[in-house]
Formats: structure tokens, C-alpha cells, sequence
């Protein structure tokens, strides 16, 4: 064994050496050059990274980044309105633990969903028989955690689209807009994207975080069912937190959207740096789809991308 090789047995890896491991292990099990994590990629600057990543998936980001435990904060677009994709099931969940903080309604009243709410996309019902009941709770659970598309449609039924919007624009997302929830069913050509921005996402997540709306109870709540988030191909996919069942002392609390735009909204609580994130990336014309599986398709491995090359700009030095 070569003698640095020696020298260095026992003693702990610097991050870079860490990342330059798992880069070179990634390789050796046949990950391709597209999904591993290099050193040349940690070593250049965000903008300069975020750039790189818009020219070669030929799109563009979004994005606002906040770190929560100290100073650090880095934006691009964070204004421009985009289709929010399923992250507008957050707006959703928030509207309706309002309610339920208010007495008007009951979480364990059981609710069912009608044929005309049947959408494609993400979700379980779509292969349930309609007529079948489940708490209003659990039916938020469902909404979130696998992204539910008929049950987002069921809940935002029985709130109200003008009332979630309401609701997210006396907390200042003044530029969000539900509308009637995301498209599908026999109306599907007359209903509007919801529409949101970076800004807009990273105001309601960090004040969640922070208990500043809704009451301590609900706030953490939302980040329950947000850490128990099964779609896991982008924010979490790069960074170093483990699988959480709820007790980890450190976690990824996120909401995805797989639309015309490819959106994360979520805090990361790493071991060395806490921040919430949002981030929209839109590409610039139609990526062909060719396998079932999205974990490779282009458009996600831009976010997972864009996503770890902000966990490392908030990293401490190595």
C-alpha cells in the first residue's frame, strides 16, 4: 500500500475527499457521468454551476435559498411566475389546517372522492374504486406524501380554490394563485395552472419553519408529512441525509412538482448547515420522456443537480 495511502488510515475525510470518493464510487457502480457528483462541479462558484447547468439541460432556474441557522442567501429569478406544478398541494395542506385550527373543519370526518375527480399523474386512488372513505387528514396525507393528484382535487373541492388563494395572499404570497387546483377531469382544457415563484415558495416554507403562521402545532405538523415525502429524485437525492421515519436529527422536509416546470420547495437539516429552498427550472422546449422511471429524465437531474450544488455553497469550509 502506497505510504499516503497508509498515513491516511484513521484519519477522517475532508469533505472534498469525501465528495471525490463517492464521485469515483458512483462511477465504479455504473452510475453515468450524468448522475454522479464531481469535484469539479463543488469547486466552481452557485452562479457559475447554476449557469453551467441551464446550458447543458437547456433550461432555466428559479430559485431562492435562505440558510436558517446563520447568514447565507443566494437568488436568480426569483420573481418570475411559474406553474407550481404539485408543490401547490402545499397551499392546499395550509388552507386546510387553517380551517381545522378554527373549528370549521374536523380532520377525522371521513370524506370520499367522486369519478370526477380522476386525474392521471402521481397518486393511489386512480387505481381505488371510487365511493371508498378515508379522514379528511389521512386524505392530505395521501395528497403529500405520494402527491396524490385525486386527492388534492377532492380537498381542494371541499376548501375552495378562491379561499386557498386567499388565504396564502394575506401571508404575502401576493404573485401564487390555486385557481381550481391542478388541471384534469372533463374541464381540463378551461382550468388554469396554479402559478407561484421562488420568492413566493421560500416565504411560506421558512414562516412555517418558524411557526409564524398557523399555530406551532400545525407548522409541525406540515413538517411531519412533508419529511415522510416519498418523492425523493431531486432535493434529496445528492445531499448526505438518510432515511427519516420521523426521529432523525437530521432530515429533508420537501414538496416536488413534475409539470411544464420541475419545482422543490423544502428545508434541509444537515448535519453541518439548515436553509429552505425553492427552485423552479423550466426547460426550453419538450424533453422526450423514453423510459418510465423519471429518476434519469433530464429536466430532474438538472434540479438534483442545482439542489446539491446549493447544499455545498452553504457548507462550511473543508
Amino acid at each position: 500500500m502506497p505510504r499516503d495511502q497508509q498515513a491516511a488510515i484513521g484519519k477522517p475525510l475532508s469533505r472534498r475527499q469525501a465528495l471525490q470518493l463517492g464521485s469515483a464510487t458512483a462511477c465504479a457502480i455504473g452510475l453515468s457521468s450524468s448522475q454522479a457528483v464531481t469535484a469539479d462541479e463543488e469547486r466552481q462558484s452557485l452562479k457559475q454551476r447554476i449557469s453551467e447547468l441551464e446550458k447543458r439541460f437547456d433550461g432555466e432556474f428559479s430559485i431562492e435559498v435562505k440558510r436558517l441557522d446563520k447568514p447565507g442567501y443566494f437568488e436568480l429569478r426569483k420573481d418570475v411566475v411559474r406553474p407550481t406544478a404539485s408543490t401547490c398541494k402545499l397551499f392546499v395542506l395550509c388552507e386546510l389546517l387553517r380551517r381545522a385550527e378554527n373549528g370549521e373543519i374536523d380532520l377525522n370526518s371521513e370524506i370520499t372522492w367522486k369519478p370526477e375527480f380522476h386525474r392521471g399523474g402521481d397518486g393511489v386512488l386512480r387505481a381505488m374504486v371510487p365511493g371508498q372513505k378515508l379522514t379528511i387528514h389521512n386524505m392530505a396525507i395521501l395528497m403529500m406524501m405520494i402527491s396524490d393528484n385525486i386527492a388534492t382535487a377532492t380537498l381542494v373541492d371541499l376548501l375552495g380554490g378562491e379561499n386557498i388563494t386567499r388565504t396564502i395572499r394575506s401571508w404575502g404570497l401576493e404573485s401564487s394563485n390555486i385557481h381550481d387546483g391542478l388541471p384534469g377531469g372533463a374541464n381540463y382544457s378551461k382550468m388554469k395552472q396554479p402559478v407561484s415563484t421562488a420568492s413566493d415558495m421560500l416565504s411560506l416554507i421558512t414562516k412555517i419553519y418558524r411557526h409564524e403562521v398557523l399555530t406551532p402545532k400545525s407548522c409541525d405538523e406540515i413538517i411531519r408529512i412533508l419529511r415522510a415525502q416519498r418523492c425523493n429524485d431531486m432535493l434529496p437525492r445528492y445531499i448526505p441525509v438518510g432515511e427519516d421515519w420521523g426521529s432523525a436529527k437530521t432530515w429533508i422536509a420537501n414538496k416536488t412538482g413534475y409539470g411544464a416546470c420541475r419545482v422543490e420547495v423544502g428545508i434541509v437539516k444537515a448535519q453541518d448547515v439548515t436553509f429552505s429552498l425553492a427552485m423552479f427550472f423550466k426547460p426550453n422546449g419538450r424533453v422526450r420522456l423514453r423510459t418510465k422511471c423519471l429518476a434519469d429524465y433530464p429536466p430532474v437531474l438538472a434540479m438534483a443537480k442545482a439542489c446539491h450544488a446549493v447544499y455545498q455553497r452553504f457548507l462550511p469550509s473543508s
